[in-house]
C-alpha cells in the first residue's frame, strides 16, 4: 500500500464523512475569506482559489481550491482539496484531506486522512485518534492518539504515538523524539533509521512489503491500458457527439463559463444521488417504490462515466482556442481524451486530476440541464 490513490481516497472519504444529508448548507465560491470573529451556524461548502476560514464554524466543512486554510475551530468534520491544504484548526471531528502538499498545524479529535506529496503534522498539532496517510513525504511530529498507518516513500515518526505503527514505506525513520506504545510494523525492503533515543514498547518488525513485486509495469502493458483508456473515451465520446449533440456542446459551455460552479455542483452530485438512493430504498421498502434507489444508483454510475468525455471536450475546446485552433466538437473530443489519459499515468497526481475531472464533468451537466430548462421555461414567462 505504498502509493494510494488520491481520487479513491478522497472519494470514499467523503463518503464515509456525508452519510446523512445536512441539515443546512452555506454555499460560497470564488476567492473566499471568513473573518477571525466572523461565526457560521451551518455546515460550509467552499469552492474557490483561495480559501481561508479563520473564524468558528458550528458544522462541517467541505472546500476545494487552489490554496486552502482552515483555521479557527471547526465542531464538525473537515474535508478539504486543493494544491496547498493547511489546517491550523481545533477540529472537533475527522479531517480528510487530499492535495499537493497537507499541513495539520492545530488539534484534530478525530481521526486524519490524507492523500498528498508531502503530509507534514507540525509539533504544535495533536490528533486524537487515528493517522492515516499515502504520499511521498509524511512526517509527523505532533502527538498521535492511537494508530499510525499508510504508505509512503518517507514516513518519519518524530512524537508519542498511542498504540501501533503500521506502514509500507521506502524509509521508515525514527528519531530520538519518536516513542511508540505499542508495536511498530512496517512493510519495506530497507532497515528502518532508528535513532537511539526512539523508544518502541511493543514489537518492532521488518516485513516484506505487499508489493514486493516489481511495481513499475512493462512499457507494453502501459501501452496497451493507455490505448484502452484511449479507445473507451473516444467510443462513448463520439456516441454522445452523435447522438446528442446540443448537449455536448452546452456542457462544455457551462464548464467554460463558471468552472468552479461545476466543481461545487459535482461535489453535490456525488454525495447527493448516493444518499438519495438510499432514502429511497429505506423509504421504498415500506411505502412502495423501493426499485426507485436501484434506478437512482444505476443513473448515478452512468452520469460518472459520461462525465470523463464532458470534461474531455471541455479540455479539448479550452486548449485548441488557446492557440488559435478550431474548436470543432469532434477534434476538441480527441485533445481532450489524450490529455486525461496520459496525465492518468501520473502517481498520485494523476488520480487526483481524474477526480477532479469527473467533478468537473458532473457539474457540467447538471449545469447545462438546468440552464436549457431555464431557457425552455422562459418564453412561457
Amino acid at each position: 500500500m505504498r502509493r494510494l490513490a488520491l481520487a479513491s481516497l478522497f472519494v470514499t472519504a467523503m463518503l464515509l464523512a456525508y452519510a446523512t444529508p445536512a441539515a443546512a448548507a452555506d454555499i460560497r465560491t470564488g476567492d473566499i475569506s471568513i473573518g477571525a470573529n466572523e461565526t457560521i451556524n451551518d455546515d460550509l461548502y467552499l469552492f474557490g482559489n483561495d480559501i481561508t476560514v479563520l473564524g468558528t464554524v458550528r458544522g462541517d466543512i467541505i472546500a476545494a481550491g487552489s490554496n486552502v486554510t482552515i483555521g479557527g475551530t471547526v465542531t464538525g468534520s473537515v474535508a478539504a482539496a486543493g494544491n496547498v491544504v493547511s489546517i491550523p484548526a481545533h477540529v472537533t471531528g475527522s479531517v480528510r484531506a487530499a492535495g499537493n502538499a497537507i499541513a495539520i498545524d492545530g488539534q484534530v479529535d478525530g481521526d486524519v486522512i490524507a492523500a498528498a506529496s508531502t503530509i507534514s503534522v507540525s509539533s504544535g498539532a495533536k490528533i486524537g485518534r487515528d493517522f492515516v496517510g499515502a504520499g511521498g513525504s509524511v512526517t509527523i511530529s505532533g502527538p498521535v492518539g492511537r494508530d499510525v498507518r499508510g504508505g509512503a516513500t518517507t514516513v518519519t515518526i518524530d512524537s508519542h504515538v498511542g498504540r501501533d505503527a503500521v506502514v509500507e514505506v521506502t524509509t521508515l525513520r525514527l528519531t530520538d523524539r519518536a516513542m511508540v506504545d505499542g508495536a511498530v510494523s512496517y512493510g519495506s525492503q530497507n532497515e528502518a533509521v532508528r535513532a537511539p533515543g526512539a523508544v518502541v514498547r511493543g514489537k518492532f518488525e521488518r516485513r516484506e512489503p505487499r508489493n514486493a513485486q516489481p511495481t513499475t509495469p512493462a512499457p507494453t502493458t502501459t501501452a496497451i491500458d493507455v490505448l484502452r483508456g484511449l479507445a473507451g473515451l473516444l467510443i462513448l465520446g463520439l456516441l454522445l457527439l452523435l447522438l446528442v449533440p446540443g448537449f455536448m456542446r452546452r456542457t462544455s459551455e457551462a464548464l467554460a463559463v463558471n468552472p468552479w460552479a461545476s466543481v461545487g455542483m459535482g461535489v453535490a452530485l456525488l454525495i447527493g444521488i448516493p444518499i438519495f438512493a438510499i432514502l429511497a430504498f429505506i423509504v421504498g421498502a415500506f411505502i412502495g417504490g423501493w426499485w426507485i434507489g436501484f434506478v437512482a444508483l444505476a443513473l448515478y454510475l452512468v452520469v460518472i462515466a459520461i462525465s470523463f468525455p464532458v470534461a474531455a471536450v471541455a479540455i479539448g475546446r479550452w486548449l485548441l482556442a488557446r492557440v488559435n485552433l478550431a474548436t470543432d466538437l469532434p477534434i476538441a473530443l480527441v485533445v481532450g481524451v489524450v490529455i486525461l489519459v496520459l496525465v492518468s499515468v501520473i502517481p498520485i497526481v494523476g488520480g487526483l486530476l481524474l477526480f477532479l475531472a469527473c467533478l468537473l464533468g458532473l457539474g457540467a451537466i447538471a449545469l447545462a440541464i438546468t440552464g436549457s430548462r431555464e431557457a425552455a421555461a422562459a418564453p412561457a414567462r
